[in-house]
């Protein structure tokens, strides 16, 4: 992904353009992107005479200069996306002893009480919160199924929904901040997954329409 621009996507809230070179920020002197170059740079440092005065180091150096175009956008769009909105019931996953996380091949589904209840269903990425690492490294962490960050804490307040369908076995979960997301699970089964149909757009102004 383009770090350079890190602070700026969040600053881009038009549609897409749907030409993936579409500039948003442009960098005159952009870096060299021929590897050759490079090597050819590093070839002539590590020939350097080993008492010649060594030259002060660039605190630059190893930045890449480029222009932010919309394909960076757009992959930074599908990340931020399955890291706020990619969730999964309490129990479908777990974490083995070697503290890999995998599928848990006794997960059942959840109750229907438990269902479409949010405070049932976590995150599935890196744990972010601070209080949820400090548990994994207890040692019945193994045997918690919610050892990843939990949807219902997350702010603002109304960024999820979760309504039943027709026929009340199954939820239907919304994200508001990211619309177009939705999760499902149905009640004692094994069935939950997610998808995304949507403009890529962030909703940042869900705090005032909650």
């Amino acid at each position: 992904m383009n770090t350079l621009h890190k602070d700026k996507y969040d600053d881009l809230v038009g549609p897409f353009t749907g030409d993936s070179n579409h500039i948003y920020v442009k960098v005159e002197h952009e870096t060299d992107p021929n590897p050759e170059a490079a090597a050819a740079e590093n070839a002539a440092e590590e020939e350097r005479d080993p008492l010649e005065d060594t030259p002060p180091e660039d605190p630059n150096k190893g930045v890449v200069y480029r222009s932010l175009i919309e394909e960076d956008r757009l992959l930074y769009s599908v990340m931020a996306i399955e890291n706020d909105c990619q969730i999964c019931p309490h129990g479908a996953f777990r974490l083995t002893e070697a503290h890999e996380v995998e599928r848990n091949v006794a997960f059942r589904g959840l109750a229907r009480e438990q269902c479409f209840d949010l405070s049932n269903y976590s995150h599935f990425r890196n744990c972010q919160d601070e209080a949820k690492k400090a548990l994994l490294l207890q040692d019945d962490a193994v045997y918690q199924p919610d050892f990843l960050d939990e949807v219902c804490s997350d702010l603002p307040i109304g960024m999820w929904s979760c309504q039943k369908d027709v026929t009340g076995e199954m939820a239907i979960i919304r994200n508001n901040v990211w619309a177009g997301f939705t999760a499902y699970h149905k009640a004692c089964s094994e069935e939950f997954g997610c998808i995304y149909v949507g403009d890529g757009l962030k909703n940042l102004d869900i705090c005032f329409q909650m």
